[in-house]
């Protein structure tokens, strides 16, 4: 009952990460720009320095939605499923430190759209391996 609970917030969380998936491109510019901005100016930025309120509501909803993903996979780390949770949390992280510290922009762009497609499919497989499939994936994972 609260494993079904728990993966029915796992759909929004799908969505969020379908809604990040298919905004990366703008999101990744918008984030550069934000950087670049924060590094020039040396202060941080309000809603007023956007370029655009679409650029503002398109970054405020990856960072909501992005927080609720992390959110989410905490606390998958308490099911029985942990392994894959850790892996993408881990995953989650290196990649962020990579992408803050990388020069090569080229780079971190398209790794990052393969993380978050790669993040997706993972979620959605989680969810449906709940509801339909009933695997135990730590054996599958260790054979």
């Amino acid at each position: 009952m609260i494993g079904d609970i728990y993966y029915i917030l796992g759909l929004l969380t799908l969505i969020f990460s379908f809604s990040n998936l298919y905004n990366y491109s703008k999101v990744s510019k918008i984030r550069q720009w934000y950087f670049a901005f924060e590094k020039v100016t040396g202060r941080e930025i309000h809603r007023k320095d956007f370029r655009s309120s679409k650029d503002y509501n398109i970054f405020t909803m990856f960072s909501i939605f992005s927080f609720i993903e992390i959110i989410w996979l905490v606390f998958g780390v308490c099911t029985k499923n942990w392994p894959v949770f850790l892996i993408i949390l881990l995953l989650e992280i290196l990649f962020r430190v990579f992408s803050t510290k990388s020069k090569i922009k080229f780079l971190t762009k398209y790794l990052g759209l393969s993380f978050q497609f790669f993040k997706f499919v993972l979620i959605l497989t989680l969810i449906l391996n709940h509801f339909h499939f009933h695997q135990d994936i730590l054996t599958i994972l260790v054979n």
